[in-house]
């Protein structure tokens, strides 16, 4: 349990980080009006904060940096939205308001401008009335090292993925992994996959064929990526690469493959609220220094699209989060003119 002074000194020290990218030491804080505290005191505080796992010391420097948990206790409990972010809601009414260019045209404008304004990866997921749950998953083997993998839904639709099972594994090992993971899904939603697909390849049980797993899960995430089969508009992966954290090129490398391979677009796709993924939170592969955030905008009943930002653990989480909430209420214009 945090106390009130430490929770202040907690939300100061991931703010000035966001915007400053280095270590924050007890010395910058004691010029901010609102912790009027002595140094013993922030410093003492800075010790708790990082034993208790919301800070880490790095080795180059004396300061402190958030730690995920840091940065998950922040926008849980401590983000209070930017109200400065307000003054660009007029450029999101003007491309959804002109009725001179497309649908199409706007969202590509939407996302660039989310892009542009944030300096992160902006996505828009066109709008999907898909919410076919998954009936089945059955393997149809081919030969003793092949096989393909049917995903059946509530709708008749059925997506197949051609599988090789790798040296080392029997056909029975694939058909016992795929009973397990078809058991979790059966009667969920498309849009629930992703959580589901992450939970049960964590579990004991399916860790212990960790390679096999991994493949497995790898083509099931791109057999249900076929069934959001809606427009997806995209814009920034450079501008996200120019973030310092992201100057490493094995780091540059996942993130490429992760959108290659339509993994943040699985993963992305909310119809639950807003939501905020932090580092490894996301469970996926090549965003693990990422934080994401989406929320779905709601076109009908039955109908709707979701808006996200990729960004590094260190985002503008107080901006992007009423720009993203804004974007996604007014999103309605666009679909009502």
């Amino acid at each position: 349990m945090l106390s009130d002074r430490q929770k202040l000194i907690l939300k100061a020290i991931i703010e000035e980080y966001v915007t400053s990218n280095e270590p924050v030491g007890s010395k910058s804080l004691t010029n901010k009006p609102y912790l009027d505290f002595s140094s013993a005191t922030i410093r003492y505080d800075m010790q708790y904060l990082e034993e208790n796992g919301y800070l880490e010391k790095t080795h180059t420097s004396s300061g402190r940096i958030p730690s995920q948990n840091g940065y998950r206790y922040y926008v849980d409990h401590l983000i209070i939205r930017d109200d400065d972010v307000t003054q660009y809601f007029k450029y999101v009414d003007e491309i959804l308001d002109d009725k001179n260019i497309s649908k199409e045209e706007a969202l590509k404008r939407m996302t660039n401008f989310l892009s542009e304004l944030t300096g992160y990866y902006s996505l828009i997921i066109g709008s999907s009335n898909d919410f076919a749950k998954v009936m089945k998953m059955e393997i149809v083997p081919l030969s003793d090292s092949e096989a393909v993998l049917l995903i059946v839904t509530s709708s008749g639709a059925v997506q197949s993925q051609k599988i090789s099972i790798p040296e080392g594994y029997k056909m029975d090992d694939l058909l016992r992994i795929i009973q397990m993971f078809d058991n979790a899904m059966y009667d969920h939603s498309i849009y629930e996959i992703r959580d589901i697909l992450s939970k049960e390849a964590s579990k004991p049980r399916i860790r212990q064929m960790v390679d096999f797993r991994d493949d497995i899960l790898n083509f099931m995430i791109k057999g249900f990526a076929r069934f959001l089969n809606c427009e997806t508009y995209e814009s920034g992966l450079s501008r996200l690469f120019n973030q310092p954290e992201f100057q490493d090129y094995q780091i540059m490398q996942k993130i490429l493959k992760a959108v290659d391979n339509d993994t943040v677009k699985v993963f992305a796709s909310n119809a639950n609220g807003l939501k905020i993924n932090i580092g490894t939170e996301n469970n996926c592969d090549g965003l693990e220094n990422c934080s994401t955030i989406s929320i779905p905008y709601y076109i009908g009943d039955n109908e709707y699209g979701t808006i996200a930002i990729v960004g590094p653990t260190r985002m503008n989480y107080r901006g992007v989060v009423p720009l993203l909430e804004y974007v996604a209420k007014s999103m309605t214009k666009l679909y009502n003119r």
